[in-house]
């Protein structure tokens, strides 16, 4: 009788583990080397970005179908528009053909759909004949700098990487946002920067964060609460902004075409927060008087160096004159805003731009003068950090006492100046 052949399973247990490990290291190495190139953004990641892109033509028509014929049967051949993509990490170029074609209008208002998809920011457009390329900008976060970094270089104040207000070329600024979404910590640190670049007036309505800057002598007779000192601090900074064209066309250097900061004149700052607020409890005849002073400031007080600064949760146009909002030309919102929130800060011209709300504070949209909202974080403020001390730490405001100077101008070079700058001695003060 055959015996039974008796299998040595544990024998078999070693060889078998060791043909296991050999078929599924490999792919278990190939697994975590792709999942590590999504992370970084590699050469699998650029795959799949290349695949949705396909897709979307595919999914969208956006394509052309040509019959291929041979002497056995016709196929049909789907051909592509040339579409190309690049990706340089920080950069994301789509070109996309703008030739007048089948599809022209279609690709002229695809950048939002490209945010979308790809979770990042359009920051520019760049077109030349026949094609268009978008720009989005990838892991804008990693741009974000810390409060020590936020200084001002040749007039220029440093927000983000690759984010600066240029306060003479781009004059005046607008913040909106909602509560919680770091708006008063980021005026802070705008305060922070330009206090020690010019001088500063803060205005607090309600008598908030801001106001406990009286407590500074930094800030003696530059913080204003209450309807009446508001209107006062505008009304000044109007008075100082002519008696410094005055000041400036008297100057034996004087010269058509230049600025404050060629006559060495340190800038000046009008910070108003929560303006709606503020706006909204004036009687008609006070928003006439304000609106007069503010619309001279948005109008004229660039090439003398006076800013102004207007801070609101919704920037709605009932609360601001004809043509001042359209003149505060470096615009930030920070938090939540609804849709029509992004269209009244930053145009309704936007409407082709994706607004994607996160829940992070400091974070929103800026536009620095080129007309394109971009993803934007304001600089970082550590938890434990005092605004009051550091600010006692500097000291005192830059200023430059100009009605001390124009006395000892003469009538016949002040009377020059009025003509000039088409000024009158009444708004002189």
């Amino acid at each position: 009788m055959q015996q039974r052949q008796i299998i040595d399973w544990i024998a078999l247990l070693v060889p078998i583990g060791g043909l296991f490990l050999i078929l599924f290291l490999p792919l278990l190495v190939l697994v975590m080397i792709r999942r590590v190139s999504f992370l970084k953004g590699g050469f699998f990641y650029r795959v799949y970005q290349r695949q949705m892109l396909a897709r979307l033509l595919k999914s969208n028509g956006l394509y052309e179908k040509k019959e291929r014929k041979s002497k056995e049967q016709a196929t049909e051949k789907m051909v592509f528009p040339k579409v190309y993509y690049r990706n340089t990490k920080e950069i994301l170029y789509l070109t996309v053909p703008t030739d007048g074609m089948k599809w022209h209008d279609r690709f002229q208002k695809i950048a939002k759909t490209f945010e979308e998809m790809y979770i990042a920011d359009f920051i520019e457009e760049q077109k030349e004949m026949g094609f268009t390329t978008y720009l989005l900008m990838i892991d804008v976060i990693s741009k974000r700098i810390g409060i020590e970094d936020c200084i001002v270089t040749n007039g220029q104040v440093k927000l983000m990487d690759g984010v600066v207000w240029d306060y003479a070329e781009v004059p005046h600024m607008l913040v909106t946002g909602g509560t919680g979404g770091g708006k008063s910590y980021f005026l802070l640190t705008l305060i922070h920067a330009l206090i020690q670049v010019g001088t500063v007036d803060v205005c607090d309505p309600k008598e908030a964060d801001l106001k406990d800057l009286e407590s500074l002598h930094l800030f003696k007779n530059h913080v204003f609460y209450g309807t009446k000192w508001i209107t006062k601090c505008l009304k000044n900074a109007v008075e100082e902004m002519n008696r410094r064209y005055v000041y400036m066309k008297a100057l034996p250097n004087y010269t058509t075409g230049k600025n404050f900061a060629y006559y060495g004149i340190p800038p000046y700052f009008i910070i108003v927060d929560e303006w709606a607020a503020f706006f909204g409890t004036l009687t008609y005849k006070e928003q006439d008087e304000i609106l007069r002073y503010v619309k001279e400031l948005v109008l004229k007080a660039r090439q003398a160096g006076v800013f102004l600064i207007l801070a609101t949760q919704r920037p709605d146009a009932d609360n601001f004159g004809g043509g001042v909002r359209d003149n505060l030309l470096f615009r930030v919102s920070l938090g939540k805003l609804s849709e029509q929130g992004y269209y009244m800060t930053f145009g309704s011209d936007q409407k082709g731009k994706a607004f994607i709300n996160k829940r992070m504070k400091g974070r929103g949209y800026c536009d620095s003068g080129s007309g394109v909202p971009r993803e934007f974080y304001a600089p970082l403020v550590p938890k434990k950090y005092d605004f009051l001390a550091e600010l006692r730490q500097i000291g005192t405001m830059q200023t430059l006492n100009i009605k001390e100077l124009l006395q000892e101008m003469t009538t016949e070079e002040i009377n020059e100046a009025h003509s000039a700058f088409g000024l009158s001695q009444k708004k002189l003060g």
